[in-house]
């Protein structure tokens, strides 16, 4: 882009002239050439702000939680969680979900997702399906897989996320308590406003079981691609 700006009068006086960024000037023109540039550079700060400030808060980072997945609900019995969330990266912020889980089949678990929260995620509703393919039984680990759709609100759109959660689980007893670590995967895919990006994160975390009813989750999330780095944690009532 070329500009060009003279400014003199016949038969002589003053002339200022910027082209492609160069300029000359004589003496009587410097005051208005550095108004100039000054005027320009910040138009364009701020624009450059602007724009990658709206970018932000439209295709915020997505990341799923793995809470009490692992921890396999029986058919016809149901379980409910409060999980509180601290996100660490991209827009950190205080969140926490309310979990109600139904156990359908000796395979098949269902999950109903409420939440809220600050920072760029808001009011969040969603569930997930567990599949526990591989039963946590004597020496043989627990592995299985969790589908989970969850809808965001951000503060200028809404934001799909859809992801799977393969995990795997092993629990020990330490006695009197049963402690049961576990690792997973999810990987998936957000969407917003028109566009979409494919989201990964690590997992590790482990559930702590001391009776019969109640279930504490402490867990890490690790950033892998489009996602974010938490700490979560939480307890889980098991009527």
């Amino acid at each position: 882009m070329v500009v060009l700006i003279r400014i003199g009068r016949e038969g002589g006086g003053f002339c200022l002239t910027c082209c492609g960024g160069g300029l000359i000037f004589n003496p009587y023109g410097e005051a208005i050439t550095v108004r100039f540039l000054v005027k320009t550079r910040l138009s364009a700060s701020l624009g450059f702000g602007a724009a990658v400030l709206a970018g932000a808060l439209v295709s915020s980072p997505a990341f799923a939680t793995v809470f009490n997945i692992p921890e396999f609900v029986p058919e016809g019995k149901s379980a409910f969680g409060l999980e509180p969330v601290l996100t660490l990266s991209d827009g950190a912020g205080i969140g926490v979900n309310a979990r109600y889980t139904q156990g359908l089949s000796d395979l098949i678990d269902a999950s109903l997702i409420l939440g809220t929260g600050s920072g760029p995620r808001r009011f969040r509703v969603g569930g997930n399906l567990v599949f526990d393919f591989v039963p946590d039984v004597q020496n043989q680990p627990g592995i299985g897989i969790a589908v989970q759709p969850i809808y965001y609100r951000l503060p200028n759109a809404g934001m799909l996320e859809v992801t799977g959660i393969p995990y795997i689980h092993k629990a020990f007893n330490t006695g009197g308590a049963t402690v049961d670590p576990f690792v997973a995967f999810p990987i998936g895919f957000d969407f917003s406003d028109g566009n979409y990006n494919v989201t990964s994160t690590l997992a590790l975390g482990a559930n702590f079981k001391e009776t019969e009813h109640v279930t504490y989750t402490l867990e890490v999330g690790v950033e892998m691609n489009h996602s974010e780095s938490y700490i979560s944690g939480g307890v889980t009532y098991y009527p």
